[in-house]
């Protein structure tokens, strides 16, 4: 059974993946031409976020109602605030054990988007691009593993580029073939 989707929703559609797709490309384009700074950024606000939840989750911890997570909320609001304090003061660090992360992102991301696409084979013109994102993902992360760590402070803010840009284009491309597409 297949169900029409109205002029109105494919055109809404169509702009937020458009709009998502320009961003994440812009992201890209300025993290490529700023590697070391995008590096040192992406840190930074993990590290900002980390520190921000942990104190959300002490006072949580602290004031809250619910007694029986009371220890185990404190303990998590502590890991929170010390990774963040630490991603903050200790950036080549921080940087380093990001980019391992970034590397099991790139894993999933890049597993995801070639089954992804190619459940859209047949069904949407831009499936290709989806596949060709699921591999640069996965190159990225084989990349970033092969010269790791001596290549971390500055390959994360790059290869992290490189991935926006990649993905701008996939949701842009996505966002132009909707009109034609089957249901997926």
């Amino acid at each position: 059974m297949s169900s029409t989707v109205s002029s109105p929703d494919l055109a809404k559609g169509r702009i937020w993946y458009s709009l998502g797709g320009t961003l994440c490309a812009l992201v890209g384009a300025a993290a490529i031409a700023r590697p070391g700074i995008a590096s040192v950024a992406i840190a930074d606000i993990i590290g900002i976020f980390c520190v921000v939840s942990g104190a959300a989750l002490l006072a949580s911890a602290l004031f809250g109602r619910a007694k029986q997570h009371r220890l185990l909320d404190f303990f998590s609001a502590a890991l929170r605030v010390i990774v963040g304090v630490l991603l903050i003061v200790k950036v080549v660090q921080g940087v380093m054990a990001l980019t391992l992360v970034l590397v099991a992102i790139f894993v999933a991301e890049g597993i995801f988007g070639i089954l992804f696409g190619l459940k859209m084979r047949g069904k949407n013109p831009a499936w290709i691009w989806m596949v060709l994102n699921g591999l640069v993902a996965l190159v990225l992360a084989g990349l970033l593993l092969a010269k790791f760590p001596s290549d971390a402070p500055w390959a994360i803010g790059m290869l992290f580029g490189i991935n926006c840009l990649f993905l701008g284009f996939s949701l842009v491309a996505f966002a132009i073939s909707m009109p034609t597409a089957s249901e997926v």
